[in-house]
């Protein structure tokens, strides 16, 4: 007969119950039931007097005496069996109960265990644990009852010390209180003393009053002169005052007029109109980018503008250094600006336009050179002239020479050539733009120090 399988209420995992328990009689299952209650407090239970008294009047079993019944040799009677028909009888039986015993297997099976969950339900209802319990979780519920065992020990210590230190304080404060008799003297003595103390106190205050009567009246005509005396010197604080403030204020204006003015000596206007920087791979003026190329498209009108700036730049360091360009005119027009340059065979002006557009034109196809490149030539040419006059004139003032950061040599810069030839914008084009930018700038510094 193989055993019932139960499951721990606490992890779900499979128990296998012990043989013991699937055959367990009704005072063993009595016995499990009851047992491990709440305990009770048998030192509180009382019986009552009338049911003590009737309990002590039932006999014990061994003081009763049974009398014998008359006829007890005649209380049974012989029965004659045949031999025969008790074999038979026999046979028959056993039999019955071979097939009956497997009948009774069954459901002596099915009882057990419908037996041990009703024990369980009873148990876990009398108790906070949902039986069955494995011996895995039987033990962690061990270990936390321990824990909480401990706890309820120290606690109680806790208690029974914090009770322990209230009744030393009370036995304490109750040792130090005086006896009735003699706090009632002690009273009555200090009573007496009190009443003299206060009639002693009486005069004295009435002494008192009157000094202090005489003593505000000449703090009443102390503070009256002191008020006049205040007064007289709080005027004469209001007037130093009002004069200290105009004097300072006058300090300050003036500081401040010399701060301005050392400003706007130390201020140099070209470098405030023509402020030249970088912006990534582009050199700016004024913000203006003269450049670009596939992945940033610039639109002509930036780059237009930035041309103009830059020829308006050289034309003003020209005329800051009272120089006269051979061979060539700046005319600064904005984003129309141009540079004329003097031809010596036909002896003319030939003017070449230092801007641009996106317009179709049949040069491009053939990459021709065109008038923007023909005027980025001519501003090459006049960047290297006053780089030279600048540094002539360095040199005379005893400042060494000057040498730009960037070779040009006729339509190259640093070795990139500055022309587009028709094309559109390139960073090698966007790059040499900005080495220009950078040679003006150093025009621009080194011409500020020779003026």
């Amino acid at each position: 007969m193989s055993t019932p399988s139960f499951k721990c209420q606490n992890c779900q995992c499979p128990i296998d119950m012990d043989l013991s328990l699937m055959d367990l009689s009704i005072a063993q299952r009595d016995m499990i039931v009851n047992s491990g209650g709440e305990p009770t407090n048998t030192s509180t239970f009382k019986i009552p007097p009338e049911r003590l008294s009737r309990l002590n009047q039932v006999r014990r079993p061994h003081e009763l005496t049974v009398a014998a019944a008359p006829g007890a040799a005649e209380s049974y009677v012989f029965l004659q069996v045949n031999e025969d028909g008790l074999n038979r009888s026999k046979h028959a039986t056993e039999e019955e109960s071979g097939e009956e015993e497997e009948d009774d297997s069954s459901k002596t099976l099915s009882s057990n265990i419908q037996v041990l969950t009703n024990i369980f339900n009873i148990l876990s209802s009398k108790r906070n644990i949902d039986y069955p319990v494995c011996h895995v979780c039987c033990e962690l519920m061990m270990q936390r009852l321990k824990a909480e065992y401990t706890d309820a020990i120290r606690k109680r210590d806790a208690y029974f010390e914090f009770v322990d230190r209230l009744q030393k304080q009370h036995e304490k404060e109750s040792a130090q209180e005086p006896k009735p008799a003699s706090a009632e003297a002690d009273l009555l003595a200090q009573k007496d003393e009190l009443v003299a103390k206060l009639v002693d106190l009486e005069h004295e205050n009435d002494e008192l009053d009157r000094e202090i009567e005489l003593l505000e009246q000449q703090l009443r005509e102390k503070e009256q002169q002191e008020t006049r005396a205040v007064l007289k010197q709080n005027l004469k604080d209001l007037e130093h005052i009002a004069f200290m403030k105009d004097m300072q204020s006058l300090k300050n204006q003036y500081e401040l007029t010399l701060n301005n003015l050392d400003k706007l000596r130390k201020t140099n206007i070209f470098n405030e109109t023509f402020r030249i920087s970088h912006n990534g791979p582009f050199g700016t003026i004024n913000d203006l980018r003269l450049g670009g190329f596939s992945q940033v498209r610039v639109p002509w009108q930036e780059i237009n503008a930035a041309l103009g700036q830059l020829i308006l730049l050289l034309a003003t360091i020209a005329a800051k250094i009272h120089y006269e360009l051979d061979g060539y005119r700046l005319k600064p027009l904005g984003s129309y600006s141009k540079v004329e340059r003097f031809d010596p065979h036909t002896q003319k002006w030939t003017v070449h336009n230092a801007y641009s557009n996106d317009d179709f034109k049949i040069g491009k196809l053939f990459h021709k050179e065109t008038s923007l490149d023909k005027a980025l030539e001519a501003i090459i040419a006049i960047v290297d002239q006053i780089a030279k006059r600048i540094s002539t004139l360095s040199r005379d003032h005893n400042d060494g020479g000057m040498e730009l950061p960037y070779s040009m040599q006729k339509d190259k810069i640093n070795g990139i050539p500055i022309k587009l030839l028709g094309s559109d914008p390139t960073l090698e084009w966007t790059t040499s733009c900005k080495f220009l930018l950078t040679n003006a700038k150093w025009l621009l510094a080194f011409s500020s120090q020779v003026t």
